[in-house]
């Protein structure tokens, strides 16, 4: 194969989890979940784009505990309650103090022959009712702009 010869492109390494072992900001995850509740979806405004997107927040479990995970656009139209699926490549995020499951731009949701019923889901374990704080280092805006500690005139 020449130097430019595309590859193929590899498929990250999962790591499967229940949602009981979830932890802040985990990545390329792989989980399966029962659909417990689905609640109404809304639009809201991209700050970025302008653009305006349907967001649905969705209740799922498994026999260990619960979270929700946060559904965009078409994406809510997949799921239905009481149904089970697999999320592949999702990640994990704290927004306003609360743990949440993100497909994200290259996640996948699939269907599955597996089945967790929804009376066993554990509704006690409410991974998203814990609170944790958003502890990761952020950059200022001037550092993104080249604008920090080694600006020209020495300012930050």
């Amino acid at each position: 194969m020449s130097e430019f010869e595309s590859q193929p492109e590899e498929k990250p390494e999962l790591t499967e989890k229940k949602i009981s072992e979830l932890s802040p900001f985990d990545r390329k995850l792989s989980v399966k979940f029962v659909v417990i509740e689905k609640t109404e979806s809304r639009e809201i405004t991209s700050k970025k784009t302008n653009e305006v997107h349907t967001l649905a927040d969705i209740k799922v479990g498994d026999e260990t505990g619960n979270i929700v995970l946060t559904l965009w656009d078409e994406t809510i139209d997949k799921v239905s309650e009481g149904q089970t699926y697999v999320i592949n490549n999702v990640y994990v995020n704290v927004f306003q103090e609360s743990m949440r499951l993100a497909l994200g731009k290259w996640g996948t949701l699939e269907d599955t022959d597996e089945v967790i019923e929804l009376d066993s889901a554990d509704m006690e374990n409410d991974r998203s009712a814990e609170v944790h704080n958003d502890t990761r280092r952020r950059r200022r805006f001037d550092d993104r702009r080249g604008r920090g500690r080694d600006s020209s005139d020495g300012s930050r």
